[in-house]
């Protein structure tokens, strides 16, 4: 059996994939069925979106995830084929951030709705729909530029804090989000951190995330299409100033937006796929 991965994923050879920390890589198979069993989960493979026969594996990274080789395996209901993953140390900027002290010390009685905010979080990012929402690339939400990557080390009033795990695009006044794909409503909610949230499942666990928003135009269990009016940007939670933060979790995990996002579109846009066999030289 072969193992096809587009032209977008560089530094490959047979079966040996490199995903930095904090990444995610999407892998084009022949076979659209089976599991990808990794060190600790396994991964469902997925019908690709133009070529059902075909699959595709979504595997993200975590952030906090050191250096290793994670031994892996593909299998499906013919055989089982084993594969090698690298995992990497990708390079993330600093960010020096002043804001409210409460932000980031927060007082007693705040402590208990953030762990309450938290978990109905992981919840919703834990739940894997079976069904897939959306059959076109993704898209910004926001006509904007970027004003602060995923993945930089955040210190917030002099105290190393956290890694950012979105993207966030400048957004001054108050104007219109849209949603990046198609999918449902399963969380909007004013939250201590992220301010107005909205959170989109695109199905088979793939959700979008849109915080610090100021109004709310949607509401839990609408079903929304790709560019529809969600909410309308604002200064909402723990910011320095107006701004839309915008990420994506996968299966539970967040991973680097912009990358995915171009992952996606290029299942779409390729026009030629290298093809890996076990025992033969790469084929285009």
């Amino acid at each position: 059996m072969k193992i096809m991965l587009t032209l977008l994923l560089s530094a490959l050879c047979a079966f040996a994939f490199e995903i930095g920390n904090g990444k995610s890589l999407i892998l084009t198979l022949d076979d659209s069925h089976g599991v990808l069993e990794l060190n600790d989960r396994n991964i469902t493979v997925l019908p690709h979106p133009l070529y059902p026969k075909k699959g595709i594996a979504i595997i993200p990274i975590d952030y906090h995830e050191h250096p290793h080789l994670i031994n892996a395996q593909w299998t499906t209901p013919d055989e089982t084929i084993a594969l090698e993953f690298n995992v990497t140390s990708a390079t993330y900027p600093t960010e020096v951030i002043t804001v409210d002290h409460a932000k980031v010390s927060p007082p007693p009685e705040v402590l208990e709705r953030i762990a309450l905010e938290k978990a109905e979080a992981e919840a919703i990012y834990n739940h894997i729909t079976p069904k897939r929402y959306w059959n076109k690339p993704f898209i910004r939400p926001i006509d904007s530029i970027t004003t602060s990557q995923y993945g930089s080390a955040r210190t917030y009033n002099g105290v190393l804090k956290s890694y950012h795990g979105g993207v966030d695009f400048r957004a001054k006044t108050p104007l219109p989000i849209l949603a990046s794909n198609d999918g449902v409503v399963v969380l909007v909610k004013e939250r201590y951190y992220a301010g107005g949230t909205v959170i989109i499942d695109h199905g088979e666990g793939v959700y979008s995330c849109y915080f610090h928003l100021s109004q709310f135009n949607v509401k839990v269990g609408d079903p929304v299409i790709q560019g529809q009016n969600i909410a309308l940007s604002g200064a909402t939670g723990r910011i320095t100033g107006p701004h839309l933060h915008f990420g994506f979790m996968l299966q539970g995990i967040q991973s680097d937006p912009i990358e995915f996002m171009a992952q996606i579109e290029t299942l779409f846009t390729q026009s030629r796929i290298m093809v890996y066999n076990s025992k033969k030289s790469p084929i285009l």
